[in-house]
């Protein structure tokens, strides 16, 4: 049955004429996943309510519930214009290269290998960055309950340090031996969180004993800069949070060649993302936002993992919060597997183009187990070496984390830009596509998209904390620099001689 439907999917791309001829074509990766799995994996990757659960108070400190409630309305609408746009070239240029593969097609011929080239290993590094975030929030959750129960206990830099550490290894080790045998686990994660945040956004207001005011939730701006920025700028700084909850919205991009019918179930994985992930999001911020009325004590909670102390005081049983962060842990495991089967496809896609050094072995494939188990163990490597810098400096890893938004944005936005400039012409998006926007909604989302993305690369590079101080300071400028170098030197001593973009046959 799946053979059939994939030959029916072929002809009609040969028929369009919008067949893409991968350099890697032919034998690979196996197609395990339906239509669900896909939906599911993309699901599980942002998990948007759970991104919001693990930086709720943080987000109400820098702004308030306003800044959170409206700027997850504010996200969610540039992420749909993102998605929707997305999902119009996925629909075309099907692809595990995802972005960086949509700026080979689109980019004019003379800037079509740094364009690329600059796409994907931007895309590459989001992945890193939003890994080692995800290890972050389990390694704090698991501690969180630790130190609840062991109050006396004192945890040290290298007890995170250890534990971020085993976060990535058991990823990986999933990836490498189980997941063509178990993509049935994507499902049931999909449902155990939506299971989740349906029993936590109705227990905690039921449960709680004091609510907040609608007054207060929807009116009552609070500028964290202490005079320093305008209510303006305090908004804008203070969309770090709700750009986190769809961060990765290429995931299932990056499945393609994995997945039955691509050109029209990509498109429908990211729209899918986009919509569930938007209403989950903010029904929990909303209810969150009513259960407890002082912010400020769950910023400096002792477990160290607010929305831990969140659920407790809302819930009034430490029981019942310990449950929830239990099942939350849970879900974030699946979370990281998939980030970094999704990581491993783009890393893998990219050195079949040699777009990054030791392209040699990064392009090979496990046939037995259907993975690229180098580029696995790149992505692997690059997490763990990245987790050191834990040990050295809290806050340049924070800053790094920091970087996933803006740098998850970058790359996806690219291409959609040079759609602008091409002008959405029907050579680059043929009238017989599965899915389409008219002329005006295009250029509406395409713009939309664009100007998001310069609004937080701007803002979220800057303090938030006055006044400044070392300890504070926002370094998140200075590590896109450092990315930035790696990224040149890449090119220079490896893919400027090497990489030549996708190519269409």
């Amino acid at each position: 049955m799946g053979k059939s439907v994939e030959s029916a999917q072929d002809q009609h791309d040969v028929e369009i004429g919008v067949v893409a001829t991968l350099a890697h074509e032919g034998p690979g990766l196996k197609r395990n996943f339906n239509m669900i799995s896909i939906m599911a994996l993309g699901f599980n990757t942002s998990n948007s309510w759970i991104a919001i659960a693990g930086s709720l108070p943080l987000a109400i400190a820098g702004g308030g519930t306003v800044t959170l409630l409206y700027g997850i309305l504010v996200v969610c609408f540039a992420m749909s214009c993102t998605g929707l746009s997305l999902a119009e070239l996925a629909a075309v240029y099907p692809s595990a290269g995802g972005q960086y593969y949509f700026t080979s097609m689109l980019a004019p011929a003379q800037h079509r290998r740094w364009l690329s080239y600059m796409c994907g290993i931007i895309g590459i590094w989001s992945w890193v960055a939003i890994a080692a975030s995800l290890s972050l929030m389990v390694t704090e959750g698991i501690m969180a309950m630790v130190l609840t129960y062991h109050p006396t206990f004192v945890p040290q830099s290298w007890h995170y340090f250890l534990m971020y550490q085993a976060v990535h290894i058991i990823a990986m080790a999933y990836n490498v031996g189980l997941l063509s045998k178990t993509v049935w686990v994507y499902d049931w994660a999909f449902y155990f969180s939506l299971a989740l945040f349906v029993i936590t956004t109705i227990v905690c207001p039921a449960r709680s004993a004091v609510h907040a005011d609608s007054a207060t939730v929807w009116g009552h701006f609070v500028n964290s800069s202490n005079g320093y920025w305008s209510n303006g700028i305090v908004f804008l700084t203070g969309l770090s949070t709700p750009s986190y909850m769809l961060i990765g919205l290429d995931a299932t991009m990056h499945m393609a060649d994995e997945c039955l019918a691509p050109a029209r179930t990509i498109p429908r994985a990211i729209l899918s993302t986009v919509g569930i992930g938007s209403v989950a999001a903010f029904a929990f911020a909303l209810a969150m936002c009513y259960s407890v009325t002082d912010f400020d004590s769950l910023v400096d909670a002792a477990s160290g993992f607010p929305i831990y102390d969140l659920w407790a005081q809302a819930s009034r049983s430490t029981t019942c919060a310990t449950v929830f962060l239990v099942v939350m842990i849970s879900i974030m495991f699946v979370s990281a597997c998939a980030i970094h089967s999704t990581a491993s496809r783009l890393t893998w896609s990219f050195a079949c183009d040699n777009g990054i050094f030791l392209s040699g072995y990064l392009k090979q494939l496990d046939h037995r187990q259907g993975v690229p188990l180098y580029a696995l163990g790149l992505n692997f490597i690059a997490c763990f070496v990245i987790g050191f810098l834990y040990l050295a400096s809290s806050s340049v890893f924070n800053a790094f984390v920091g970087t996933a938004s803006i740098l998850s944005q970058i790359s996806v936005t690219l291409p959609i830009a040079l759609l602008i400039w091409q002008r959405r012409s029907e050579v680059y998006l043929p009238s017989g596509r599965h899915f389409g926007l008219s002329s005006g909604l295009g250029y509406f989302c395409n713009i939309v998209a664009v100007v998001y993305t310069i609004i937080i690369t701007i803002f979220l590079c800057f303090p938030t904390s006055f006044p400044l101080t070392g300890g504070n300071m926002n370094y998140t400028a200075p590590v896109l620099g450092v990315i930035a170098i790696l990224t040149g030197l890449n090119w220079v001593f490896y893919a400027r001689g090497r990489y030549e973009g996708a190519h269409v046959g």
